[in-house]
């Protein structure tokens, strides 16, 4: 049976290789986060259906073009919260940070991401969830 503290460090794992994975700006090494089939709440309220790693990588560079222009560089990511769902998946919500060159704060919002731990893989996300007021 796995602790609450082996969630949080799976949870911080995941999210350090997504903050990793941002920097690089290449859709394909943010894909490697997800499993497929997977859905995305925008923050517009539009639920995104990601069947394959092709709609993945296309969403996610999308995103990351769009960010680029806008000037960000780099992500950060903090107030972790992480609520166990069964033996094999969790719920982790954290705020993100996207920061231009000098460090300061471009774009800011919280997401959660539902995960799952496979057998021969880190823990990928099914879902995640933009939260918007």
């Amino acid at each position: 049976m796995r602790s609450s503290s082996d969630d949080f460090a799976t949870a911080q794992s995941f999210f350090d290789h997504f903050s990793r994975a941002f920097t690089t700006f290449d859709g394909n090494q943010v894909a490697d986060l997800f499993a497929t089939p997977c859905v995305a709440l925008r923050r517009d309220g539009s639920i995104v259906p990601l069947t394959t790693r092709e709609d993945v990588v296309r969403y996610y560079q999308a995103a990351l073009d769009s960010y680029r222009r806008d000037g960000c560089r780099t992500a950060r990511w903090s107030r972790l919260e992480v609520t166990p769902m069964g033996r094999r998946s969790l719920l982790a919500t954290a705020s993100w940070e996207l920061l231009r060159d000098g460090g300061t704060v471009a774009i800011q919002w919280r997401q959660s991401y539902s995960l799952r731990n496979f057998d021969d893989d880190d823990p990928r996300a099914f879902a995640s969830v933009m939260h918007v007021d």
